[in-house]
């Protein structure tokens, strides 16, 4: 197998290599039938036994029972959170605003001409953690209450999910990363590009008292109603895309389940947090609030823009990529995804440690 790097990309992200070749092996020759998982008929019986497995299995991961269906969607999360206020915005909802994508998905909103009440926001210190519970400013007659779990961009993550009868998560840069309580919850999506698969299929977990709450859509296709009744295939899904995420299913199986990878995925983040705390200043994380740092994605800064230029290229020739910041706010980001071994964690925090050394 050719040499692979550590690769601390946001999105799309780095899979396990055990899931990577199971698929590669599925790509060329599905169950020994002589052709490939990508070549069968989503309509087929391959396809409806992949399909069916993925649901149970992530359901099983999970802890779901019949209250939810579970669906593989087309396209990202951008686009469900689009989706969601077709779907389910009659009047108002509630949106936390703590970093760059819970803006987008309440600017969403307001571009379908609804009313988006941003119940806190942190924008006025740059992202820099999510707003106190306490400080939230909910409606009673919001639609429901919208959250983003993980905030990619800026580093930082809600430690415990909000109780709220109405609660719609965007999950999508820690999902299946910790237990979460889905069952608990009216909606929650993830884009599957950076913790389950590769870009393309996004995963909805719709509990289904809010069928009945549903808007006329303007197709069956944009519908989370009429997707659940068709298993997710009134169109062609993206076939390979939700085999990869069974792969993907399989291996978190494997590994213990969600809690198991929990344990894990802590050791990775405080291997990386350790090196910033003890670098006397040299790194400086950007999550202003200590336990509401990400486990998913570490985000920190470096003295100057040329030394941090010179942090990515000296550990790009050391294999660890991908660890420039997002583009609106610069610095270093390593996404730590469940497929990051704990070596590459490890392996990171002790370039970060040497290179402190040489360069303060």
């Amino acid at each position: 197998m050719a040499h692979r790097v550590y690769n601390f990309s946001a999105g799309p992200a780095m899979l396990p290599t055990e899931v990577l070749e199971k698929s590669a092996a599925a790509l060329l020759d599905f169950q020994g039938k002589g052709f490939g998982i990508a070549e069968c008929s989503h309509r087929g019986k391959e396809f409806d036994g992949v399909m069916d497995e993925s649901i149970a299995l992530c359901k099983k991961l999970l802890g779901l029972g019949d209250s939810h269906d579970v669906l593989f969607l087309q396209g990202g999360a951008t686009q469900l959170f689009t989706q969601i206020g077709m779907a389910f915005l009659h009047n108002s909802a509630d949106y936390l605003v703590s970093g760059e994508w819970s803006k987008k998905a309440a600017g969403a909103i307001k571009d379908l001409g609804g009313k988006a009440n941003v119940v806190a926001t942190s924008e006025a210190s740059s992202f820099d953690h999510s707003p106190a519970k306490g400080d939230w400013k909910l409606s009673d007659a919001a639609d429901y209450f919208h959250v983003c779990s993980n905030e990619t961009v800026h580093g930082h993550r809600l430690p415990q999910w909000p109780v709220h009868r109405n609660l719609i998560v965007d999950a999508s840069s820690e999902f299946m990363s910790r237990p979460h309580p889905v069952a608990d919850c009216a909606l929650v999506y993830a884009g599957s590009q950076k913790n389950l698969g590769p870009a393309g299929v996004v995963v909805a977990i719709v509990r289904k008292d809010m069928y009945e709450k549903q808007k006329k859509m303007p197709a069956k296709l944009w519908s989370f109603k009429d997707m659940a009744e068709n298993k997710s295939m009134i169109n062609t899904p993206p076939t390979f895309g939700v085999y990869i995420l069974l792969e993907t299913f399989r291996w978190l199986e494997r590994q213990g389940g969600l809690a198991a990878i929990e344990k894990i995925n802590a050791q990775k983040a405080q291997a990386i947090y350790g090196a910033i705390d003890s670098s006397n200043g040299f790194y400086t994380g950007t999550v202003s609030v200590k336990d509401q740092r990400s486990h998913m994605n570490v985000t920190f800064r470096l003295p100057s823009e040329e030394i941090t230029d010179a942090f990515i290229k000296e550990a790009a020739r050391n294999g660890m990529v991908a660890l420039k910041g997002y583009r609106t706010v610069g610095g270093i980001r390593a996404s730590i995804y469940n497929a990051m071994p704990a070596e590459g964690a490890a392996a990171l925090a002790a370039f970060m440690k040497d290179f402190a050394s040489r360069n303060s």
